[in-house]
This record gives structure tokens, sequence and C-alpha cells, in this order.
């Protein structure tokens, strides 16, 4: 399985990185290829032909970091005809993208334009505990805490398990069900905040290290733990606190870098 964080910024895609990776202010990751988690910065890269290899794009929630290019994409790939972007979310934020995005104000209507022969994307509710299985992968939407409704997505290539939890604080289900997956290679884990500003994230539905390291004790094995989501301002405050913890396993996410399980 490979997979990209998308880059979001100057620094990043040009790898001018700064301490722990550098800055990202957009979620897009990419896995092979084809499937795309969150649609934040996925319509803003410059190769055309990338954009035109993504088949599915999964929508862990309405935010804007997580969705904010998803309508560039959509007009950058579309070629009359039936053959489409499939975009996967809950029934509450496929209607959220529909109501508030693509309602002919904000973005034309490509829910209403689409025609069974002529398709600008083709809409999926995701149930949780009810996986999917898209290019390959078994895709398995659960839910986490946030501070609005949010589905974790655990990703099955057959040999390899890789958790991506999304925007989440402290949560149960998520853990209970990858502990159980033989498979478990890696979890890309959010940490947005520092300690010292640990009651915003607590309201937020977000982690900071003490946290992040509680949820990491939640799992009963070693697996490759990848921060991300750290943000910009707090980057390098983050960065230190999590390396005094000493928590095996732990590294720090690199936009544009391809990691293979």
């Amino acid at each position: 399985m490979r997979v990209e964080l998308l880059p979001s910024s100057v620094a990043a895609a040009s790898s001018q990185a700064v301490e722990g990776g550098g800055p990202q202010f957009l979620v897009s990751f990419l896995v092979n290829d084809e499937v795309v988690i969150d649609a934040g910065s996925v319509g803003l890269i410059a190769d055309l032909d990338r954009q035109r290899k993504v088949r599915h794009v999964f929508l862990t929630h309405e935010h804007m970091d997580h969705l904010a290019s998803l309508p560039i994409l959509l007009e950058n790939v579309y070629d009359p005809g039936p053959n489409c972007i499939e975009l996967l979310a809950s029934p509450d934020v496929l209607d959220f993208v529909h109501r508030d995005i693509f309602n002919g104000r904000v973005w034309p209507d490509f829910f209403d334009l689409s025609t069974a022969d002529d398709s600008f994307l083709k809409a999926t509710p995701l149930v949780a505990g009810e996986p999917v299985s898209r290019a390959g992968l078994t895709i398995t939407p659960l839910p986490v805490s946030h501070c609005v409704d949010t589905l974790g997505l655990v990703v099955d290539d057959g040999s390899t398990t890789v958790a991506f939890p999304s925007d989440t604080g402290p949560t149960a289900e998520f853990w209970q069900h990858v502990a159980a997956m033989p498979k478990l290679a890696a979890v890309f884990l959010e940490v947005s905040f520092p300690n010292s500003q640990a009651d915003l994230a607590r309201h937020t539905g977000h982690h900071c290290p003490q946290s992040f390291a509680a949820e990491v004790a939640k799992l009963p094995r070693s697996v490759r733990w990848i921060v991300v989501h750290r943000k910009a301002r707090f980057a390098a405050e983050i960065s230190r606190e999590l390396e005094a913890l000493n928590l095996p396993g732990v590294e720090f996410i690199e936009p544009g870098r391809i990691y293979e399980f």
C-alpha cells in the first residue's frame, strides 16, 4: 500500500522542511493513486494527470481543511460522459456538501447537473462499521470523537492494514476495532495543539501530546505512529513535547513522501 500526504504549502512541496516535516494546512491522503482520503489539497496538484487517476474520494467530515479543493478537483477531472469521481461520506456530510458548497452559489450544482450519461460525480453514503471495497482496498469507516460527527477510516489491501482516525480527540470504538487487526502496520494520528492548549484541544475534539500518548497506550502491540495535523503555529512546540515523551514508533509526517506498507 502506498500512502502520500499531499503537500499544501510551498515549503512542503519544495522539500524546504522545517522542524518535524514542514507546515501542513490542508488534508488529502492519496492511497495507491486512485483513492483519496479527504479533499483538502488534492485539487491543487500541479500534475493534472495525477488528479485524473483519482477515482474515489472519501470525506471523513465537513471541515474546510478536509474538503477545500474538492470543487477544483471535480472541475479539473471532468470529462463529458458517464465516468466520474465517486464521492463517499456519511449521509450528513454528503447533504452538507450539496447544500452548502455545490449549491449553485458557492459552486455550480454538480449533483443536479450529473446524469447517468454525463456526470461530474457519483455520491455514495457510508455507514459506520460497514466496509466498502474500492480499487483493491477494503475501507471500513468508524466513528471517532471530534467536535462534529467524523468517520475515521481503516484501509486494508489484503496484506497490510493502515488506520486513518482523521480529526479526533480521545476515542474508544476506533481503537477497539484496530486492536483486533493482526496486520495493522501504521496509524496516521493527529496532534493539533501543544499541552499548554489542552483545554482547547479537548473542547474542539483534537489531541495534544499528553492525550496522544494515552491513545498510543490503547493498542497492545507496536505499530508506526505517524503524527499529522499539527497546527502550523504550534508545530515546533508539539514536536519538542512529543520527543520528550520518548514514545516508541512515533515519527512526524513528511508531506510529499510516499510511504509504503
